[in-house]
Formats: C-alpha cells, structure tokens, sequence
C-alpha cells in the first residue's frame, strides 16, 4: 500500500498554508543555508520563539536526513495565519518508524550513545510541536517523507483606524 501523500497543512495549525517556500538542499553546508532561510522567514514571519531555537532543531533534521535517509532533501517552510511550519525532506519511506522515534526521544533520555540526540534536540525545544508526515518530493518522487516542527505566530495587531486631520473632521450633531 503506497503511503498517503499530505497536503501542504500546517500540522496543529487551523487552515492552510497562505504561502510555501521550498528550497533544495545540496551542495556545501546545506545545515547553514537551510538554518540562515529558517531564521529569516520565521522573524519576518513574526515567530513568537527564540528564532536560535529553531535554528537549532532544523540543523538538527537537516543533519539527521542527510545522515540516516537517501536524498534528494528539501527544506520546506508552511507560512500560515496562526504559525510557521518548518520541515525537512528527504526520500525515506520510514515515517511512520521516525515518528515513533520523535516520540521515544520526546519521553526518555536514554538513547544508544549519539544516535538519537539529534532528535531529543528537537523534541526537547518543541515540546508537542513536531511530527513526521508521507509527502512526495517537488519532483513527485514518492515514497518520501518530512520531519517538521511547528513554531506559533505572534498575533497580529488589530488594524488602527488612521488619524483624521481636524480640519477634515465632521462635527459631531450632538456637540454644542
């Protein structure tokens, strides 16, 4: 059975994303470019977290793809009204093992030497704001899958009414 693809939803986030940003990751340093994107999009994006906290969490999954899944790898970043979605893909099949693994790491502290670490990280600094999903790669490559980790927004400010200047102004019918 094929695993199901998702839709660009941001997970825990009602509705869905206003706006996606996807970003292959090869090359040099794609932990430095992807954390670089990440810091970028959630401060202008208005992220009520510590934007290093992510940084962190997404060199962490950009890490993990790269070292325990095949490739291609893509970071992708869900903007929506009530939060930013921040994941990472990669062509592994194993969502359902990896989240089981999220879960473990999110619960306990012991974990065979360095593997695991990564994501007790990521757990530790998005306490319930993580997962992994089925997706298939911008070029339909399926089986894949992305870890995320979801950051919430600051609301936004009600819209202020602008200033009238007093000679525009009406005279209120009641006032003397």
């Amino acid at each position: 059975m094929a695993p199901r693809v998702l839709s660009p939803v941001v997970a825990g986030l009602p509705g869905c994303a206003e706006r996606t940003i996807i970003r292959c990751l090869h090359g040099p340093q794609p932990e430095h470019r992807a954390r670089r994107l990440t810091a970028c999009v959630l401060r202008r994006a208005g992220a009520s977290c510590d934007v290093s906290d992510a940084e962190t969490a997404v060199n962490e999954l950009v890490t993990n793809a790269r070292q325990h899944a095949p490739g291609p790898y893509e970071l992708r970043i869900y903007i929506a009204p009530a939060g930013v979605k921040v994941a990472v893909m990669d062509s592994g099949g194993d969502h359902i093992a990896l989240t089981r693994r999220l879960a473990q790491a999110a619960t306990t502290d012991a974990f065979d030497g360095e593997s695991g670490r990564g994501l007790q990280i990521v757990t530790g600094l998005f306490p319930g704001s993580w997962g992994a999903e089925a997706v298939a790669s911008c070029t339909g490559l399926s089986p894949a899958k992305q870890v995320w980790i979801s950051v919430p927004r600051r609301p936004s400010p009600p819209p202020s009414r602008p200033a009238i200047p007093s000679g525009l102004r009406r005279p209120c019918e009641d006032s003397p």
